[in-house]
């Protein structure tokens, strides 16, 4: 059984190393294909770069006998691989609209979901759905209610993260996702990195517009300038940001949840992540890349997007993005986070997200 992650700090020092946090694949490696030999020689490009790593993997059916090898080697061997400090899986219960590997959206089976639940007990950390699907009480298959898939998952130690959301009725998705947090918390307790997100703000219904892609910069600056004119206040986030994103972001501030947000750039507005952490404040935000170096990613061949860094589809939707977090780290001291701010949503948040379940 792998065992939990690690501090690499000396004790009572906060860790030094940041977290790659939500990533799909660095130096050429794409982790949603990653065999046994690879980890060797990902742990020592993530040594070489001075930063520990959770891969996230895009889970196609037919790759779940590769996933169990790949993470019974992991668990067999941890001390061997000291950056990998364990595994994510995004999908496969996942919203219709997003950039996701095509492969990487199916429906399991009651065994399939069971048999991922298990993986926790080998190294799996959290699990990317789609809180908004279906209601906790309704079926995901052969006889398993949503509910009991989510009490599978955190019997072995696996935290949800709520990601890929439907965006065609914000008021019930933001409804079953708070539904969602408030079973997480009867069942596994209250502390806020029992439950987290995926992506802060993409593949969501949003009220308002996130990144500005290409756009000239003068008229990015002027409807940014407009939009972060308004304060953001509880009472009126939902009307000025969406039910999704407003619901995530009173529950992140309440200490429910624990969001992840990209500094890229691209993903998301840096002056948009400004804000962002203003409102909930840097000790209750996990910065993520949700990057890949290589133009490979489960089984598809992504392409460049012009003037930008992330990587699309061949049907031009963006699929992911190509920013390491070292640049993302620059990002976040741009738009004024101190290095206090910088170390928790790049290493004390990660490492709290990957901690077991505290009841």
């Amino acid at each position: 059984m792998a065992s939990a992650p690690s501090d690499p700090g000396k004790a009572g020092q906060r860790p030094a190393r940041p977290v790659l946090f939500h990533g799909h694949g660095i130096g050429g490696y794409d982790f949603s294909a990653l065999t046994p030999t690879q980890l060797a020689p990902v742990n020592a490009e993530a040594a070489r770069r001075g930063i520990d790593l959770v891969p996230t993997i895009f889970l196609r059916r037919d790759w779940m006998p590769d996933l169990l090898a790949l993470l019974t080697a992991f668990a067999e061997a941890p001390e061997a691989y000291p950056h990998i400090l364990g595994f994510s899986i995004e999908g496969p219960l996942l919203g219709p609209e997003g950039g996701t590997p095509r492969d990487a959206s199916w429906t399991p089976t009651a065994a399939e979901w069971l048999r991922l639940a298990t993986l926790g007990d080998v190294g799996l950390r959290y699990l990317v759905l789609a809180p908004d699907a279906v209601e906790l009480e309704d079926g995901v298959g052969d006889g398993m209610r949503f509910a009991d898939l989510v009490e599978a998952l955190y019997a072995h130690d696996v935290k949800v993260a709520l990601g890929h959301f439907r965006h065609d009725q914000p008021q019930r998705s933001a409804a079953r996702a708070e539904r969602l947090i408030d079973y997480v918390h009867a069942l596994a307790g209250t502390a806020q990195s029992n439950v987290l997100t995926d992506h802060l703000f993409n593949d969501m219904p949003r009220a308002f517009r996130h990144a500005w892609r290409g756009e000239p910069t003068t008229r990015r600056d002027a409807e940014v300038a407009r939009f972060l004119a308004a304060p953001w206040e509880p009472d009126g986030l939902a009307e000025l940001l969406g039910p999704v994103p407003a619901a995530l972001l009173d529950a992140a501030r309440r200490g429910r949840l624990l969001p992840c947000l990209n500094f890229d750039g691209a993903h998301v507005d840096l002056d948009i992540c400004r804000r962002t952490v203003a409102y909930v404040g840097a000790e209750g935000i996990i910065a993520i890349t949700d990057h890949v170096e290589g133009a490979q990613m489960a089984g598809e061949t992504l392409h460049r997007m012009a003037d930008s860094s992330l990587w699309l589809r061949e049907d031009d939707v963006v699929a992911a993005g190509s920013c390491e977090l070292a640049a993302q780290i620059e990002n976040m001291r741009t738009i004024g986070m101190d290095e206090d701010e910088i170390h928790r949503v790049t290493c004390e948040n990660p490492r709290r997200a990957l901690a077991a379940q505290r009841r």
